[in-house]
Order: C-alpha cells, then sequence, then structure tokens
C-alpha cells in the first residue's frame, strides 16, 4: 500500500497543525574555532547519515564536530559514566524516558533562551515540541515521531502462503497462532518471533492494553504483579513451546545492537522494532520486510502510542551554548542535513521539512508513513513521563527475564523479585 499525503493530512497524522511555512531558512552558523561534541546511540545506517550531516556541517561553517556514537546496549551506560564525571557532550541524543531524570538532575540546559536566535521553530508542531518539555521548560527538541511495532520478513511468509490478519483487530491468540501454523515451515534455525519478555517497551504496551501503564503522574508503578507474571508467562510459553529461541539463542542479542538482533541475524521471523528503523533494519536484511501493529489481548485497549524516536538535548555544562543550539538547528530544519536524514529517526515536527521529504521516500519509507497512518487511529495518549531511576528498572528487566528464561527461577517469583525490586528504587528516587 503506498498513498501520498498532503501536508495537512501529514501534519494531522503526528497530531500536529501544519501551519503555513516556507524552507526553513539556516540559522547564523558558528564561527570557525568552535567546537562542539555530539553523542547518538545509532546503527550503521543512522552512523552513516548523522556523519554525512556532521560534514555538511562542518564544510558550511568552517565549526568542528566531535562525533561519537554508542550502540543502545552501551549507550546509557556511557551516558551515565560521562554525566558523573562531568564530562558530558554538548549535544546529546536523548529518549523521552530518560529526559526527565537528566533533566531535573540540573544536567540538560533549557532551550527556550535560544528559540527565536540559533532555534528556529516557529513551524515545529506544538506537540512534538511538548513531548521535549519538563517542567514547563524545553529541553529537547524531537528528531521526529514514531511508534513500536512487529517487524516481519514479508517474502517469506508470502511465499508459505500466510496473510497477517487485520492488524488493527489481531490478538495475541491470533499471534500464537500463526506461530503454531507456521512451525516446521520456517528456513532452518529461524524462530517464529524473537522472545520480547526482556523488552520493556514490550512490556508497557502489555499493561496499557490493560487500561494501565509502565508509571503513574506520581511516578509509582502503574500496574500489578500480576500483570508482569502473565507477560512473563506469555513469553516463557512461546519459548517452551519453540516459537521463539532458546534462551542461549536469545541471549546471543543481549548487546541490543541492530545487526545482533534475532531479526537481522535470521534467528525470527517476526522482530520488535520502532517504526523509524524500518529502512536501517530493511538495509541489513536480505527478505522483503514489513512492519504492522502489535497483537493486542482479548478486548484489550490501544497499548501502542505516537511518540518522539529520540531528542536533542543539550547538556548544561556545553561549553558554547550557542554554538552547540546551531548545531542543534541544522539538523532539525536545514533542507540539506535533512535529505540525508530523511525520516531514518522518525517523522520529522518541522512542516516545511515534511513537505520537501514527502515526494522523494523510497517504497520502505513510504511503509512507515503508511503505518503510521494506520497507527494514528488505534494509539492511547502518550504516557505520563518515567520518574527519576526509571532508567535503572529498564536495565533491570533484561537479568529479571534471563534468570526465567534459563529457568534459574519460576515464572511467579521471577516476576515477584523483580516488581518488589522495582517498587524499592521507586520509593528511593
Amino acid at each position: 500500500m503506498s498513498v501520498r499525503l498532503n501536508r495537512r493530512q501529514f501534519g494531522g497524522m503526528v497530531g500536529g497543525a501544519a501551519a503555513a511555512s516556507t524552507l526553513a531558512s539556516v540559522g547564523a552558523f558558528a564561527q570557525a574555532g568552535d567546537s562542539v561534541r555530539l553523542i547518538w546511540w545509532g546503527n550503521p545506517d543512522r552512523d552513516r547519515r548523522t556523519n554525512e550531516v556532521i560534514d555538511l556541517y562542518m564544510q558550511k561553517t568552517g565549526a568542528e564536530v566531535v562525533p561519537e556514537t554508542y550502540g543502545w546496549g552501551d549507550y546509557w551506560q556511557k551516558l551515565a559514566t560521562q554525566a558523573a564525571g562531568r564530562n558530558l557532550p554538548d549535544l546529546i541524543q536523548m529518549d523521552y524516558r530518560f529526559i526527565f531524570e537528566y533533566a531535573r538532575r540540573g544536567q540538560l540546559a533549557a532551550l527556550d533562551p535560544f528559540i527565536g536566535a540559533q532555534l528556529e521553530l516557529d513551524d515545529f508542531d506544538e506537540n512534538q515540541l511538548a513531548s521535549g518539555r519538563v517542567d514547563g521548560s524545553l529541553y529537547g527538541v524531537s528528531l521526529g515521531a514514531n511508534s513500536m511495532t512487529h517487524v516481519y520478513k514479508k517474502t517469506i511468509l508470502e511465499n508459505l502462503g500466510v496473510a497477517l490478519p487485520d492488524p488493527t483487530s489481531w490478538t495475541n491468540d491470533d499471534f500464537v497462532a500463526m506461530g503454531n501454523e507456521l512451525k516446521g515451515k520456517l528456513p532452518e534455525g529461524m524462530y517464529f518471533s524473537q522472545n520480547m519478555g526482556s523488552l520493556e517497551p514490550r512490556l508497557e504496551v502489555w499493561v496499557r492494553q490493560r487500561g494501565k501503564a509502565l508509571y503513574t503522574d506520581d511516578g509509582q508503578l502503574g500496574y500489578d504483579l500480576q500483570d508482569l507474571q502473565d507477560f512473563f508467562a506469555f513469553w516463557k510459553d512461546l519459548q517452551d513451546q519453540g516459537l521463539t529461541p532458546p534462551a542461549d539463542v536469545q541471549a546471543q542479542d543481549a548487546s541490543q545492537k541492530m545487526e545482533e538482533s534475532m531479526f537481522v541475524t535470521g534467528r525470527s521471523l517476526f522482530g520488535f522494532i520502532h517504526s523509524n528503523q524500518l529502512v536501517a533494519n530493511q538495509n541489513l536484511v536480505e527478505e522483503e520486510i514489513d512492519i504492522t501493529m502489535i497483537p493486542n489481548q482479548d478486548g484489550g485497549e490501544p497499548g501502542q502510542y505516537l511518540k518522539p524516536s529520540m531528542l536533542m538535548s543539550m547538556a548544561e555544562s556545553a561549553s558554547n551554548k550557542e554554538a552547540a543550539a546551531e548545531l542543534m538547528n541544522f539538523f532539525v530544519t536545514d533542507p540539506e542535513a535533512n535529505d540525508i536524514l530523511q525520516i531514518e529517526r522518525g517523522v520529522s515536527g518541522d512542516a516545511s521539512i515534511r513537505e520537501r521529504l514527502i515526494e522523494n521516500l523510497t517504497d520502505t519509507e513510504t511503509k512507515i508513513i503508511d503505518y503510521l497512518n494506520v497507527v494514528a487511529t488505534h494509539v492511547g495518549a502518550l504516557p505520563p513521563p518515567p520518574p527519576k531511576n526509571a532508567g535503572e528498572l529498564d536495565r533491570a528487566l533484561r537479568p529479571a527475564w534471563d534468570a526465567i528464561a534459563f529457568e534459574q527461577i519460576s515464572v511467579e517469583d521471577g516476576a515477584k523479585d523483580y516488581y518488589d525490586n522495582a517498587v524499592e528504587i521507586l520509593e528511593r528516587a
């Protein structure tokens, strides 16, 4: 399916009003001799695009940019170490779940003083700007909107004559039934699905489908122990049925690098990604792939939501904040820069950039737009901001799940240990 949207439709899809606009002008560049450190979590495709934009910026301005990139699995520990050493890079690719934590610790600079000067955000969707605000101040500019997805190998499904159910209404029972139907028919070494028992975003969808949330507005757990037990039990059952890889195989993707995932390495037909990651995954997978909505629970509420795929923030310790703001502005509003970036980080919040890009999207990029069009009508509200110490809970989920997957502990005891630990972590936040 391919669609072409006008600007108003596109803006509506991501929830913002697309105001009349002109191409974003290029801001006053940093002077030669300025140096800005930029850090991001990446993948091979994102690294290539980001480095090309950096080269373009340095060529245009004579400024120096020092890049630094890591995989998601190493990124937050590296950033925490830099923060502890008061050595944060000037510009930081930031996740929605961590921006509140860093901002409230005083480690991020409020961007409001730069708006209208180095930061030209007149053409930016207000709802995407809102995702970067903490306690009324702007601490991050969205680099694009996206949503969670299940990614699958379309070519293999078509060759087997299997069609996906309606993505807006399929259930976990449909998902498991399809897995059992395909058991023994997939290429050697390929399982039906990546095991997602260790993925906090997948847990979040699970509890939201039950009308709950990961966290309440006042920073407590927003779900019950039984919800977590049921989540772990679901994925343990799929492992026991042979629909997901055994624990020792699944553990090989512990780095969370895209190129080492079960899906990319050919160990699973289905995987979990965010919609903006489709292009990078397709570049690493031989077969044609596509994305679909995450199956719901029987009678469940919408579990997914549109979110900023990532934001760009500035460290409070940045040595030259004006220079850092100029580079940030280049990434989010410069037409040539966004010709390189495209929608790899999600759908831009800048209306003029969206209008420019939509005419030249590839087939794979168009799948993302098609997907977000579907998701936009079946999503819930953006959840409350994660509380301080939420990152610790995310990091703790993987070992908690691994203990269950390797049968070192029962589902019930493993869930209770994690839940009790999570409550304690949040109480001392």
